[in-house]
């Protein structure tokens, strides 16, 4: 299963407030966007480009670090370096 939710699909409907997260408050909002089991949660940042030193992946993992991949969100930026979409894969035993 994968969805994506983009910025512009909220355009005009909502005002949107802003708020800088450190890693660990993020590792804790994020983890609720996936419904499925996990012990672990690795995160990989952007090295250069749009979003350079943001999250661009977060992968959750169930059996630790080298367990089995159950769901992966990757991150994407727009010119701003702001938060464009949000990708996320479940796998089906999840």
């Amino acid at each position: 299963m994968s969805s994506v939710l983009r910025a512009d699909d909220f355009a005009g409907t909502h005002p949107i407030k802003t708020r800088t997260y450190n890693s660990e408050e993020f590792q804790e909002i994020v983890s609720g966007l996936t419904p499925v089991l996990k012990d672990y949660v690795a995160l990989t940042y952007i090295a250069a480009g749009n979003g350079a030193g943001e999250i661009e992946t977060v992968t959750y993992k169930y059996g630790g670090a080298s367990g089995t991949t159950t769901a992966v969100l990757t991150l994407t930026y727009d010119g701003s370096n702001r938060l464009s979409t949000v990708t996320s894969a479940i796998t089906e035993d999840s």
